[in-house]
């Protein structure tokens, strides 16, 4: 397990280095996690709790047999051995991943904390839960900086607190179903679509595909064309664990990281 690939790879935004721990707040838990060679020392949740939230149930072994099928994801793997995909709150993962849309990773995250400023209950000074969808839906967030992504989450919310879309129903679906049901939200295309199933939903065959796994599968495998075309290509290449090829090649290809 490596902590710091696993909640520094752009898959959550709530995520920050403080001295030698990573704080985050997930959902209205501030969450402190600090790693010392091997060993994992956690406070603000359960242990079943940051178990579940790491997937410490993957066998990451079993996981790289899998994906490994030619050098260049062996090579990420290498790299960037014992990161893990999250297993993140159905709510925040999807509403996050809204916001999500043609932006960076500083501007994700500084939208994110805006709505959580502005709609979520104060957990400590200066620190703010996620927001639930009942809380966003009564805000008017046309202040808050989101441009054209302030209707859509504003509508999603309502949806959702409405019980219009049941999150409940997508967590009984498989891959290809949930995918579907997600893309039949405003505002949720099936990139968007594909991040939820893979960090929330647990699909780990879905592989989102941004501008940088664009730019890696074009340049690697000489694969490009349609969203469906190179994400079909990416499924059929690395298998079930598809989504942990995508997500070690994605943050090889981060700032912080890219050599």
């Amino acid at each position: 397990m490596n902590v710091e690939y696993t909640l520094n790879n752009g898959q959550a935004f709530r995520w920050k280095r403080v001295g030698e721990e990573w704080r985050g707040v997930c959902r209205d838990k501030i969450i402190y996690i600090c790693q010392n060679d091997d060993e994992i020392s956690f406070r603000g949740a359960s242990e079943e709790f940051i178990c579940n939230y790491l997937r410490l149930d993957d066998d990451l072994d079993k996981i790289y047999n899998s994906i490994c099928k030619d050098d260049q994801v062996a090579a990420a793997v290498k790299r960037f051995r014992g990161m893990r995909i999250l297993r993140q709150d159905l709510w925040e993962c999807s509403a996050s991943y809204m916001l999500a849309t043609n932006a960076t990773v500083p501007r994700i995250k500084s939208m994110i904390e805006t709505v959580c400023r502005k709609c979520g209950q104060e957990l400590e000074e200066d620190l703010f839960a996620f927001p639930l969808p009942e809380e966003i839906a009564s805000q008017d967030l046309s202040k808050c900086g989101l441009g054209f992504r302030a209707e859509r989450l504003k509508k999603y919310a309502e949806s959702v607190y409405s019980g219009e879309f049941d999150l409940e129903e997508l967590k009984n679906m498989n891959y290809e179903d949930s995918v579907q049901k997600l893309m039949t939200v405003y505002g949720i295309g099936p990139k968007v679509a594909d991040c939820v199933a893979l960090f929330s939903l647990g699909h780990l065959q879905a592989c989102p595909i941004d501008a940088r796994i664009s730019h890696v599968m074009e340049d690697k495998y000489g694969i490009k064309g349609s969203y469906a075309k190179v994400g079909s290509y990416a499924r059929d290449h690395f298998g079930p664990y598809a989504g942990y090829a995508q997500e070690y090649f994605y943050i090889g290809m981060s700032p912080e990281y890219k050599i």
